[in-house]
């Protein structure tokens, strides 16, 4: 039965695939991520609702990143942090059959948050990857920029920025077929595919 290969961070295993970021690509990944995002927002956000310059722009992009280390909204990041942990431990609880056994706390320098200790289908991963930086990322984005509230506008991306490990293992999981099994590693980002539908990916 052969295995393929989905990327460069996907190997195979006798009991199925394994599938990894490491902490030095999402790190490297995430820092770019930052720019682009917070200075093409900036521009944006000035372009639709201020008078459009780069003077303007970068106004706003400096008074955005010192009002983020200000001690308010360092609260305001653990409150977020704190919300979407648990948002993604609340899809994982629901989809593993609302069993608090299946659930086990993880920390490391790279993330934070619970991961399943039990197969569980990849569809159901997947929303969890997904949920948690769309409600309090992408959705906050957009009603700040559509309002022309900057402070709701960049806390919403700034909810994108911290989601960008699980948008990036989201996407590399992305051949897989929604049936397949996941079974979470035990270092953040690293998991195990346990192939049902084979036909359909080999």
């Amino acid at each position: 039965m052969e295995k393929k290969e989905v990327n460069k961070e996907t190997f195979n295993r006798p009991d199925g695939v394994e599938v990894k970021l490491t902490a030095k690509s999402i790190n490297i990944k995430g820092f770019l991520f930052f720019f682009i995002l917070f200075l093409t927002g900036s521009y944006l956000f000035v372009y639709v609702w201020d008078e459009y310059s780069s003077f303007n722009a970068g106004l706003l992009l400096g008074t955005t990143i010192k009002g983020i280390i200000s001690p308010k909204s360092l609260i305001c990041t653990l409150l977020l942090v704190t919300f979407y942990t648990l948002l993604q431990a609340g899809v994982l609880y629901w989809f593993s059959g609302k069993d608090k056994k299946v659930l086990h706390w993880h920390s490391d320098w790279t993330s934070v948050g619970f991961i399943p200790t039990r197969p569980i289908p990849l569809k159901f991963y997947r929303v969890s990857l997904l949920l948690p930086g769309i409600l309090l990322g992408i959705m906050p984005a957009i009603h700040g920029f559509c309002t022309g509230e900057a402070n709701i506008f960049f806390l919403g991306l700034l909810g994108i920025l911290g989601g960008t490990g699980d948008f990036l293992f989201w996407y590399s999981l992305r051949a897989f077929d929604d049936e397949d099994l996941l079974l979470a590693g035990k270092k953040a980002f690293q998991a195990t595919i346990i192939k049902r539908n084979y036909g359909k990916n080999d």
